[in-house]
Formats: C-alpha cells, sequence, structure tokens
C-alpha cells in the first residue's frame, strides 16, 4: 500500500499549498493556522467543511501561531508534512531613514521554525517572497534570556547552530535615525548613552504619529499649515491631552511647552510654517529618538552604546548585530537534522498561466539523498487565454447574495488546462464568476485602454487621470490590461489594482483571477470581494505547489 502523508499547513491563508499537495493523492490535511477569519473559512469550505482543521489557542479561540502547542497536537513524525510560507518583513540598512522599525523581529519566520522543531516532520515546505534571500532579509541579534524555550536569536543560540570552523552567521550592524541639528535637541539626547536608560516615547499611537507627520510633511512643502477637517483637530486634541500627562522626564519640558503652544495656534487658525517648525520639528524628533529606542527595547535587541554623530545631519546611531534569515534558517534546519534545498522558482515553468517567482525550501529529515527542488515540468507555456478564454462571453455578475452559478457554457474547445479547471464541476456550475460593478469614470478607463489597444493607466490620456495626485508614479500594474498570448503577471490584489480583461472593457472576475493562479473551478472562496480577491493574491498556485510535492515524495519513498 502507498504510504500516505499529514499535512499541517501553516499561514495556510485560503490553501494553494494545500490543494496542490492534496492533488498528488498522497497527501491529506490535518490541520492549518491562518489568523485571517475570511480565508479560513475558505480553507474550511475546501477540505470537506471541517471547522476542527483550523487550530485556535483555547485561551483565545483565535488561529494565532503564536499560542498554538505544536507538541500537544501529537502528531507522528515521520507521518508529517509541515507546509506554509510565514510573512517575512526584513530589517536592513535601507529602514534607517524611516521613522519606525519592522516590529516583531521576524517573529512569525520563528514561529515557523519552533514548529519544525517540535513537530519533527519527515519533511517541510516553506515559501516566502522571491527576495527572501536578499541582503533587506535580516533578523538582528537579541539578548539571552535564561531558560528561553524559544530562544532563535540570541548570540548563544546562534553559535550553539553553526559548525566549528563555518564564517559566523552574525555580523555588526547598525541601526540610524537622522534627526535635526537643533542645539536644544543635542543637549537632551547627549544624555542618553544607553537604549536601557531611554524614556518612553511621548505619543505612541500610530494615528497620532501619522498626523504628526502629516504635519512635518506640510512645514517642508508649504508656507503656513492648517488642520483640514474636525478629524484632524481631534487627533491634534488627543496628542495635547497626552502632552498634558506627560511627566517621565524634565528636560523635556521647554520642548512640550513649545510643541503645546504651537499645536493650540493650529487648532485656531493657519500658522506659518516657519513658526510652527520651530515650535515643534523638535519634540517631532525627540518623540522619534524615543519610539526607535522603545523598539529596540520591545524587541529585545542586542544594543550598543547610543553614539550621536555630527555632521551635515545629525545622527543616532546604535550598534547591534543582523544575520541573513535564508542562511540562518538553513543553519537551523541542518541541526534539527535536515537535508535541504531552496532556490526561487517560476510558476510558468510548471503549467500556470502565470509569471510568479517564489522562493521555496525544502526539507528532508533523514534522507542520504541530495535534497534538489524542480525547476521545471518542462511541459507548455500555457496563457491568459488558455486560461480565461471560455469565460469571455459570459458576463460576470456583482452581488455576492443571490448569485447564479448556472451560467457556465460549455465550450466547443477542450485542453488540458481546460480539463484540469473543471474536473469535478457539474456542466453549467461556475462559482465566483463575479467582479465590482465600475463607477462611469472607471468603465470609461476601461473602454479608452481596450479601444485604444493600451496596456495600463498611462495608456489613459491626461483628462482621465485627474483622479490621481501625482499620475506620472502610478504603478504599470494599475488598469493592467492582461495579453491573452501570454502568461499573466504575478497576481495580486486585482480588484485593487484594476486589472483589466484581455478583450472586454471590465476588471478581472474572483473566477479569473483564481484561475490566473491555477485554483480549480470547484475551489469556491468565502469572504467580502476585496477578502477574496485579496486571498488569491496571497495564494501558492496549487500546480505549482503540486509539482513540489512530487519532488517531495520522490524522497520520502
Amino acid at each position: 500500500m502507498t504510504k500516505q502523508y499529514k499535512i499541517l499547513d501553516l499561514f495556510s491563508g485560503a490553501g494553494g499549498l494545500s490543494s496542490g499537495f492534496e492533488q498528488t493523492g498522497r497527501f491529506s490535511v490535518v490541520g492549518a493556522v491562518e489568523i485571517n477569519e475570511a480565508a479560513q473559512k475558505t480553507f474550511i469550505r475546501n477540505h470537506g467543511n471541517n471547522n476542527e482543521l483550523v487550530l485556535k489557542s483555547p485561551e483565545t479561540n483565535k488561529s494565532d501561531i503564536t499560542k498554538i502547542d505544536f507538541k500537544s497536537l501529537n502528531l507522528k513524525s515521520d507521518e508529517t508534512v509541515v507546509i506554509g510560507g510565514p510573512p517575512c518583513q526584513g530589517f536592513s540598512n535601507a529602514n534607517r531613514q524611516k521613522n519606525y522599525l519592522i516590529s516583531g523581529n521576524n517573529q512569525l519566520v520563528k514561529e515557523y521554525a519552533r514548529a519544525i522543531r517540535d513537530i519533527k516532520p519527515v519533511a517541510f515546505l516553506m515559501e516566502n517572497v522571491k527576495s527572501m534571500n536578499s541582503s533587506v532579509h535580516k533578523f538582528f541579534v537579541t539578548n539571552y534570556v535564561e531558560d528561553n524555550l524559544n530562544d532563535f536569536s540570541s548570540q548563544k543560540h546562534l553559535d550553539e547552530i553553526s559548525k566549528t570552523g563555518e564564517v559566523q552567521l552574525y555580523e555588526e550592524d547598525d541601526i540610524e535615525l537622522v534627526l535635526s541639528n537643533s542645539a536644544q535637541l543635542k543637549e537632551i539626547l547627549r544624555e542618553f548613552n544607553e537604549i536601557s536608560n531611554v524614556p518612553a516615547p511621548l505619543i505612541t499611537d500610530a494615528l497620532l504619529i501619522t498626523r504628526l507627520r502629516t504635519i512635518e510633511q506640510r512645514m517642508k512643502n508649504l508656507t503656513s499649515v492648517q488642520l483640514k477637517n474636525a478629524k484632524e483637530k481631534m487627533e491634534v486634541k488627543k496628542i495635547l491631552l497626552l502632552l498634558s500627562n506627560y511627566s517621565a522626564y524634565r528636560n523635556f519640558d521647554s520642548i512640550i511647552i513649545n510643541t503645546v503652544e504651537g499645536l493650540q495656534l493650529l487648532l485656531e487658525e493657519p500658522v506659518s510654517s516657519h513658526l510652527l517648525k520651530e515650535k515643534i520639528q523638535n519634540f517631532i524628533d525627540l518623540n522619534r529618538f524615543l519610539t526607535r529606542c522603545q523598539e529596540l527595547k520591545d524587541e529585545n535587541i542586542f544594543c550598543g552604546s547610543i553614539e550621536l554623530v555630527e555632521g551635515s545631519d545629525f545622527t543616532m546611531r546604535v550598534s547591534v548585530f543582523s544575520y541573513n534569515v535564508v542562511q540562518y534558517l538553513k543553519r537551523l534546519f541542518v541541526s534539527y537534522g535536515y537535508s535541504l534545498d531552496s532556490k526561487v522558482l517560476d510558476a510558468s515553468q510548471f503549467g500556470v498561466p502565470q509569471r510568479r517567482h517564489r522562493f521555496m525550501m525544502m526539507g528532508i529529515r533523514k534522507t542520504i539523498h541530495k535534497v534538489e527542488l524542480p525547476t521545471t515540468n518542462n511541459g507548455r507555456l500555457f496563457t491568459v487565454k488558455d486560461a480565461i478564454k471560455d469565460l469571455e462571453s459570459i458576463l460576470p455578475q456583482h452581488e455576492m447574495e443571490n448569485y447564479n452559478a448556472n451560467i457556465y457554457t460549455t465550450p466547443d474547445i477542450s485542453s488540458e488546462l481546460l480539463n484540469y479547471y473543471r474536473e469535478g464541476m457539474k456542466c453549467n456550475l461556475l462559482y465566483d464568476h463575479i467582479n465590482t460593478k465600475s463607477s462611469p469614470l472607471i468603465q470609461e478607463r476601461y473602454e479608452h485602454i481596450l479601444n485604444s489597444k493600451g496596456k495600463n493607466f498611462h495608456s489613459l490620456p491626461d483628462s482621465m487621470k485627474k483622479t490621481y495626485t501625482d499620475a506620472s508614479r502610478t504603478q504599470n500594474t494599475v488598469y493592467l490590461r492582461l495579453n491573452y498570448e501570454e502568461p499573466s503577471p504575478t497576481v495580486i490584489n486585482v480588484r485593487k489594482s484594476m486589472w483589466q480583461h484581455p478583450s472586454k472593457a471590465r476588471a478581472l472576475s474572483i473566477r479569473e483571477a483564481a484561475r490566473l493562479q491555477s485554483f480549480q473551478d470547484k475551489f469556491a472562496f468565502e469572504g467580502r470581494k476585496d477578502e477574496r480577491y485579496q486571498q488569491i493574491g496571497n495564494a501558492v498556485p496549487p500546480i505549482m505547489a503540486k509539482a513540489v510535492a512530487d519532488k517531495m515524495l520522490s524522497y520520502l519513498i
């Protein structure tokens, strides 16, 4: 009897990876972790309507991976495969000019690693953005905490997983923040030599910080600054209330007094940019400094002393240690006993009608073979026409309530891809052939692009671009009209980007977007329209997943 394997799908989304693995006939899903409720419903609907598949914390009743005890699942290691794509945002020196660090120190990638450690699956597959192995994607070294069972980033942990004689995994880096060249601010900040001595930020609410940034931008670009509406005034009042209660450090008093004066003036009337800048720029920079230090403390990042560097700019610099995410994961998984391969794969090379490049890392435990991911199935390159031509004359509906699914007309043509899409479907059924009804202006844009054989937003005349603040900076993917004769570009949330049908003056439907991602027609989606489009844009193409699953099986036999 052919051995069957159980899948635990982490960060499952709608379930594209699971769908592809199941199509081999050798894998069945026993659990999924997914925080988004609409995606949960889609996953459950397409896996036997079993609500128990989505794992939830008993404490919170949420599918929060940080609260899942993987050891308690009692999965048999030799029968279990873990798959999933943990979100991975990078730290890098490119972030140094931003107003914030990326919070979480890539915690979700570490949660994936925790699952591998605790379950010890016979194999795993991790999927991510194609740039995951770039210098942008880094972890920071954290302070060692005694008896921390989930230490995935301290210097002690990194040294333990590194082999003797190998190049050190981590290297010295720095965090920088450029501040205004104010003598008053310099005098205050020079008193802080260590991150641990810096008090909490004055303003922590993200909306209020955004309001401060907006005011700062107006001070740079306009001769006078004013608040535009009641919402802005309410947010400024909240800032004033917080400042009235702030007493953590007395040396901030003069800056706070000036800021209060400036914001109170702004509540009453327009204020000259120069005057307002004199009163509140130091406060904005001070809060930035405090916020940056607080994030370093919150993330428990191992930091050197604070250095304040004077030059053309006044810069805060803190030395840290960082390490490449992929190099770290390779070291970690090898230390767990896995043989690995990782590379960027192109979905179009596996029969997906889309050029989608994704990073994959596959690990096989206890194998003597050299592990290699597939790079192609040597099949035909499928196009947008192969994917959606048969739906061309079927008008998409706009309302999900009372959706009529009995609309499919069997075409005269037959193809390998079309047979795949329609497998298991009744002749006349078609789910999710829905798009959003276009406003008159959007409809006019679609018609102009189609009739002029245009490609995207930049094909429109200036008269049709006036609703965009800076039309010249609009991305080429906005109002993208697909080409029947080529694979689709990388599918994103095509509703937000207003993608257009190749031969019709209309938006792509949910089902058409799903076809481009290689979802079969029997795979139906849950949630609002935008949630369904987003689930599709986030998914791993099932056909691509099946090719990787087949390759994995060759090592498990």
